[in-house]
């Protein structure tokens, strides 16, 4: 299938490519699967949030030291994500928990991840598929750990597209993962088009080569253009030809 996704979209999806850069007008954060045995405890752990009472989003549940109300528009809007997310890829909804870890501040969120995962880049958010392991009382499973800030919108809305595609695929390939999550980051109004990736592409700093993209296998391996041409094929397959989103939608079936 993988073949087939290359081949077929490179020839056919490829020619319509030129056509959503000189018209395309409508329709980050780091994932990574980790098992690695946390670092060992030699000073006090720094705390998760998690003072104020846990409170269930959907299949989220977000852990807080300041309260979010209930009935705040984020709440409503990542539950409409959810469900546009299975919806537009066709995907059988998955129940699996994902942890939601809202520090009240960059600092207190940066100083936890620096404690417990600091093989990782500096970023404003992560999504961590964490193996369950005996013995270790950190955090396990579907993970977001991010921060209150002017971007915690778009950071949330694509660290859970990870969460949400992982929940129900078993595996994703890396360009696939982030080009999604680059898509439905942006707030439903903007129907997946980011004008600054596209203007990188208009200008020839990218230069889409599918089958090239397609053999990374590290997040370290994605950098700005490989995020905005993975963002690009996304919106190509979902937004242009019907046979582009087909091959799309029965690729993610076999995945």
């Amino acid at each position: 299938m993988t073949d087939r996704l290359s081949t077929f979209a490179a020839r056919v999806v490829y020619s319509a490519f030129c056509l959503f850069l000189l018209t395309s007008v409508g329709c980050e954060s780091f994932s990574k699967n980790t098992s690695e045995t946390p670092p060992a405890i030699s000073v006090e752990a720094p705390p998760l949030p998690g003072k104020a009472p846990a409170q269930r989003v959907s299949q989220f549940v977000f852990y807080t030291d300041t309260p979010i109300k209930e009935n705040a528009p984020l709440f409503q809007e990542l539950t409409d994500l959810r469900e546009q997310i299975f919806r537009d890829l066709r995907l059988p909804p998955s129940n699996s928990v994902v942890q939601v870890y809202l520090f009240d501040d960059q600092a207190k969120y940066e100083r936890w991840m620096r404690y417990r995962y600091p093989e990782l880049p500096r970023r404003r958010a992560f999504f961590i598929e964490q193996p369950p392991k005996p013995g270790v009382g950190w955090p396990t499973g579907l993970l977001v750990f991010t921060f209150r800030g002017e971007n915690v919108r778009q950071d949330l809305r694509h660290e859970l597209t990870h969460a949400l595609l992982h929940s129900t695929l078993k595996e994703v390939p890396i360009w696939l993962d982030e080009g999604l999550a680059e898509y439905y980051e942006l707030p439903p109004e903007k129907a997946g088009l980011n004008a600054e990736h596209l203007r990188a592409i208009r200008k020839g700093t990218v230069r889409p080569d599918l089958q090239t993209l397609e053999k990374l296998d590290q997040v370290q391996q994605m950098g700005r253009p490989q995020y905005q041409e993975s963002w690009a094929w996304v919106h190509l397959m979902l937004c242009s030809q019907p046979q582009a989103k087909q091959v799309l939608l029965a690729y993610l079936q076999e995945l």
